[in-house]
């Protein structure tokens, strides 16, 4: 069965096709639960089996993603820990991108956006949890971002050209165009903004995931990972920072910038023609 064959079969049966892409992305979720928990630490993400904090193997049927937590309500059932909300939310969240891209995407874009996705909530899940980005799965953007430009070359517009192969090497110097503009130009705002701030203003994995981003999405995507992802970044990070100041301490409303980046990468994937056409009629009027 095809991709499309897949597509069609969803829009036949949109119901049954959006609780499997929920379930299937769930299950995803859960996996990046083990990976933002444990990669930060430098541990395998593959032994030992899933454990409570005291040590305790969890059994399977306390693991089904979402279920699982609600079932328990949110604490261990052998200790009687709590258990944080970040786990449901990350299963939700990987479920629900995963819904939205088989409902609004083409078949070969759906099928690159449940790499690309993942990869956006594990990042976004380590720097919320740790305010660390474990470099592996960042690097993994930009590899996976550059090889799947040649594979899938629509998912930077190429397929105008009869030559298949003309439309895989311009996707690939699309690619290559977005990691080096998205490397660039945090670089110089980093560089800049840590002279002028006295500290470093923004942290390699910043660099990293714009370079990613700019990989999947283009240089139009890696720009707007940067600026999208300010905007984002100053909006969550308001009560945060006026709290803050009213409590006269400067480090209580320092927000990672990595899950706001990644929220702006992940719009721009689904919607980075139409805002390009919506700025262009703004300025145009």
């Amino acid at each position: 069965m095809t991709l499309v064959d897949l597509q069609n079969f969803a829009k036949l049966h949109p119901g049954f096709a959006a609780l499997s892409a929920g379930a299937f992305g769930a299950c995803v979720g859960s996996f990046l639960n083990v990976c933002i928990h444990r990669l930060p630490k430098g541990e395998s993400i593959v032994t030992p089996g899933s454990r409570c904090a005291c040590g305790q193997p969890i059994p399977f049927w306390y693991n089904i993603p979402l279920f699982g937590w609600l079932f328990l309500r949110g604490r261990a059932k052998c200790c009687g820990a709590s258990i944080s909300v970040r786990y449901p939310l990350v299963e939700l969240a990987t479920a629900l991108l995963f819904v939205a891209a088989w409902t609004f995407l083409p078949p070969a874009k759906a099928a690159v956006a449940c790499v690309y996705l993942p990869l956006l909530v594990l990042l976004a899940g380590c720097d919320l949890d740790d305010m660390m980005v474990p470099d592996a799965p960042n690097f993994a953007l930009v590899g996976t971002g550059i090889i799947l430009a040649m594979l899938v070359p629509s998912i930077h517009g190429e397929t105008s050209h009869s030559i298949e192969a003309v439309n895989r090497f311009r996707a690939l110097m699309d690619a290559l165009l977005g990691v080096a503009a998205g490397t660039a130009l945090v670089w110089w705002i980093r560089t800049i903004g840590t002279v002028l701030a006295g500290r470093e203003a923004m942290g390699e994995a910043d660099i990293i995931l714009c370079a990613g981003v700019g990989a999947y999405c283009g240089w139009q995507g890696a720009v707007f990972c940067l600026f999208g992802g300010s905007v984002i970044g100053v909006i969550t990070a308001l009560p945060g920072l006026i709290q803050a100041k009213i409590k006269g301490d400067e480090y209580a409303g320092v927000v990672p910038f990595v899950p706001s980046m990644a929220i702006a990468g992940a719009i721009w994937f689904f919607r980075g023609p139409e805002l390009v056409s919506l700025w262009r009629g703004w300025a145009a009027s």
